[in-house]
């Protein structure tokens, strides 16, 4: 998937130095206490690529990844941001609306749950894009700074879903 291709182009944009990358579902194993293994992972991480869709808001662990990294730009002055490269999987509208001022790299013409969709020309459509993507990530991560156990962990509720009357049909 998405992961796979992009800790391929990574590699290879960082100078051919293997990507580190934790992903919550790759990186913790069986037996491990799992919020304590996500701590560990968001205070090593240099910078958070959230793959954002209505239902990352919604989700207590995505939220506090997010409002961990917003608190890091925080301190570290970054006012216009720089810690945070959002993949955006959905159109934003029920994101939040501190979550809509950032500029997210749009993969959501992309967005599909068909295992068949690795087989067609929109895959390698996707996989140009999630090169590109690297490209601008690769930066962003040379000029993060280094790890400091000082990093705060901000553990955050779900964004609430949004309640909008909805019409008969």
């Amino acid at each position: 998937g998405v992961e796979k291709r992009l800790k391929y182009w990574l590699t290879q944009d960082l100078g051919g130095r293997k990507a580190k990358i934790f992903f919550d579902k790759e990186s913790i194993e069986p037996g491990s206490i799992w919020p304590k293994r996500l701590q560990e992972g968001l205070k090593k991480s240099r910078c958070m690529v959230g793959i954002w869709s209505p239902e990352y808001f919604r989700s207590k662990w995505c939220v506090s990844e997010w409002r961990t990294f917003q608190e890091r730009e925080r301190i570290l002055g970054f006012n216009s941001g720089g810690l945070i490269i959002p993949l955006r999987f959905h159109d934003g509208q029920w994101f939040p609306h501190d979550a809509q001022q950032y500029q997210t790299f749009d993969i959501s013409k992309y967005a599909s749950l068909l295992p068949s969709f690795w087989e067609t020309t929109k895959a390698y459509e996707l996989d140009q894009r999630i090169g590109d993507f690297s490209a601008k990530l690769a930066i962003k991560i040379r000029n993060a700074p280094e790890f400091s156990s000082d990093w705060p962990i901000l553990e955050s509720e779900p964004v609430p879903v949004p309640t909008t009357p909805l019409k008969r049909f």
